[in-house]
């Protein structure tokens, strides 16, 4: 801050100390008013708000500088206070010091010089203070904007998820009816079929199940998000539960001819939600299945890692660039990787993949590079930490 700017209080009942301190800060372009008492300095400082600091006497009658520190501070203010002692007071002037004041000096032949210094270290302590405070309340009214736009986000993200959860619902009924229906009709139960006939039930039947795939996604997903995912938690063999999921997917794997190894150990049962884990088997599986070239294989393996049950899912597919493994577990993601039998991929079934194991107490992890192939790892605790 400018010195011109500067307001100064004297405080002194000495009117030869109060002169020569005022002459001192004038030459230094400072403001001057003066008090011969505390009591005096009290009434002034109230009177004029362009005061910026005081400089007060320690020992003078009626009220001291120690009890002028206390009803400056009892006020309210925090304006800068620099207590002037002699040499046989520095206790008290520590005490000041204590009480309140910003600094003090001795009465001395120095001051001529120590003055200024005192002011100007002073007033700069107390602007960066003053900055600071008003960093911290620009910083507590950001929080609250921010933290009243996340409430809004929130409150559409639930909107949002509840629109997609009654959306999705009211599809998978017609869905299922159609995929269904043309099932029955492409086997010919009502009579045979021409060639155009069934080519055309079929692009039906496959159009029908990819949305009905979809819409059990969404469905999944604003479950999740919603906060109501409920797991059934059950001790139940997760071995069981691989081998019999491997079975299924061994029938979508025959389609390109890719053989499915699996190495899985005995491992203790443990509390989980079958179903739950049956769906992140069958995610984890069929990408394997839909990104692996025709004739190469998918390996699925099982063990206990001491902490945690680990099922690994590896492919000999093409790999995912360093720069794309960043979205993997994201919802709607698409990577340059594309499914090598002409498959559809929602972009959702990873992101889903991590919302339950999660909700297991486990992690998802993935382990790839260009060229040689990809494997996702999952775990849940081993014993029912879920």
């Amino acid at each position: 801050m400018d010195s011109q700017k500067i307001k100064t209080l004297i405080v002194d009942d000495d009117p030869f100390v109060r002169d020569m301190l005022g002459m001192i800060l004038q030459s230094g372009d400072y403001g001057v008013e003066t008090a011969e008492n505390g009591i005096d300095a009290v009434e002034k400082f109230k009177a004029d708000a362009g005061i910026n600091i005081i400089i007060s006497d320690m020992n003078m009658p009626g009220m001291s500088g120690l009890e002028l520190i206390k009803a400056i501070r009892d006020g309210g203010s925090d304006v800068p206070i620099i207590i002037l002692t002699g040499n046989n007071e520095i206790s008290i002037a520590v005490e000041a010091i204590r009480s309140g004041a910003n600094d003090y000096l001795l009465k001395d032949e120095n001051i001529q010089d120590t003055i200024i210094l005192s002011v100007e270290r002073v007033m700069e302590k107390y602007h960066l203070k003053m900055q600071n405070i008003r960093l911290m309340a620009d910083l507590a009214e950001k929080n609250k904007e921010l933290e009243k736009s996340n409430a809004e986000l929130k409150e559409l993200n639930n909107l949002k998820n509840k629109f997609l959860g009654i959306a999705a619902h009211d599809l998978r009924n017609p869905l299922t009816a159609i995929s269904g229906l043309s099932e029955i009709l492409i086997g010919e139960a009502f009579g045979p079929l021409t060639a155009e006939q069934g080519e055309y039930l079929s692009i039906i039947n496959g159009t029908s199940n990819e949305m009905l795939g979809l819409v059990n996604d969404l469905l999944d997903v604003s479950i999740i998000e919603s906060g109501k995912l409920d797991l059934v938690l059950k001790k139940d063999s997760l071995k069981s539960i691989l081998e019999n999921r491997m079975k299924i997917s061994s029938i979508i794997a025959q389609r390109k001819n890719i053989t499915i190894n699996a190495d899985l150990h005995d491992v203790p049962d443990t509390l989980f939600d079958p179903n739950r884990i049956a769906q992140v088997m069958d995610n984890l599986i069929g990408n394997a299945i839909k990104f692996s070239p025709t004739g190469s294989h998918v390996y699925i393996t099982l063990e206990n890692k001491g902490d945690a049950l680990q099922v690994g899912v590896k492919d000999e597919g093409p790999g995912i660039p360093d720069d794309e493994k960043a979205k993997l577990f994201g919802e709607f993601q698409r990577l340059s990787v594309q499914p090598t039998g002409g498959e559809k991929s929602t972009g959702l079934g990873l992101a889903i993949v991590k919302k339950i194991v999660n909700a297991h107490g486990g992690d998802v992890r993935v382990e790839s590079a260009v060229g040689s192939g990809t494997t996702f790892y999952f775990t849940i605790p081993p014993d029912g930490r879920a």
